[in-house]
This record gives C-alpha cells, sequence and structure tokens, in this order.
C-alpha cells in the first residue's frame, strides 16, 4: 500500500482531503512508488509570506520572479523594497504579509486559497526515486483530476492542483 508522509503533519495532513489522498495514491500505483512526502499544502497568508521570504533569500529575486505572477510579484517587489531599508526579517515578513492580504492572498498563490475548493500540494522530488520520477510525471500531466502540474526546476517541488468534488 503507498504510504503517504508529511513534512509537518499537525499543519498539513488535515488540509489534504480524503479525495486527493485517493488521487495520490493512484499516482503512486501507477507509477510504482511508495512513499511520497508532502512538504505543503494550503496555506496563511504570514505561511506564504515567510516561504516566499525563504526562498527568496535562498534563490534570488530573478528565480523567485519566474515562479509567481504580477500578483506574487508584488510581494517580491516588498521584500525587495524592505531589504534595501535594512528593514529586519521579522519587518519584512510582517511586510510581505500585509501585502499579501491587501492584495488577497488566493490571487498570490493558489496555496493560500480554499483547500476545500483546491487542494494544493507540493511533494518533495527527493522523496520519488530517481528511476520513476518521469514515470509520476507523465502520469500526473494525463491524470484528469489534476488541474495544474509544475515539476522542478519551475517550481522547486511537485506542485499539484487537484479541484474538490
Amino acid at each position: 500500500m503507498p504510504n503517504i508522509k508529511y513534512l509537518n503533519s499537525g499543519r498539513d495532513k488535515s488540509k489534504v482531503s480524503p479525495y486527493s489522498e485517493k488521487v495520490l495514491i493512484d499516482l503512486m500505483k501507477s507509477s510504482g512508488i511508495k512513499t511520497i512526502t508532502i512538504t505543503s499544502t494550503a496555506r496563511t497568508a504570514l505561511d506564504q509570506a515567510r516561504i516566499m521570504y525563504t526562498n527568496l533569500e535562498r534563490h534570488g529575486i530573478s528565480h523567485q520572479k519566474r515562479l509567481y505572477g504580477v500578483f506574487g510579484d508584488k510581494i517580491i517587489d516588498e521584500y525587495s523594497s524592505l531589504k534595501s531599508k535594512g528593514k529586519s526579517k521579522f519587518e519584512i515578513i510582517n511586510g510581505m504579509m500585509l501585502k499579501i492580504n491587501a492584495i488577497g492572498p488566493r490571487k498570490v498563490s493558489k496555496h493560500a486559497g480554499n483547500p476545500k475548493k483546491l487542494n494544493v500540494i507540493d511533494i518533495a522530488p527527493s522523496s520519488i526515486g530517481l528511476t520513476v520520477r518521469k514515470k509520476f510525471e507523465s502520469f500526473v500531466k494525463k491524470e484528469p483530476r489534476v488541474s495544474q502540474f509544475f515539476t522542478p526546476p519551475k517550481d522547486p517541488a511537485y506542485h499539484l492542483e487537484i479541484p474538490q468534488p
């Protein structure tokens, strides 16, 4: 039986519906994968700001601008502005969070939307063996229950969007 692990079970397990778990298990069975690790699901505006801050520090502005649309870019611009003013990490994340809330969290990232309507799930590529990754990607791309799918390097994780029935 396929096993779904959670990097942060307390935060994320309750945000993945039984329907989405069934989709993931079906994909795992088709691909011959025994275990996956979910690294992120639904996020608050604060979570989104914190994650964006960490990724901006790690990967840089130009890399992150390739991940987000116009609304995410506004949050990245807020980061850049506050950073250039010498603000602290706390002040920058708080400023980013305020900007996310002003714009509308779901406009910035689907992770910040309503998980009862759309489960947005990130899976650690490292949790899927190198020999089955292409097979997994192929099955996900053909899966009609998955509305959107991003893979590395566009996204650092396997990013799946599963509309809820």
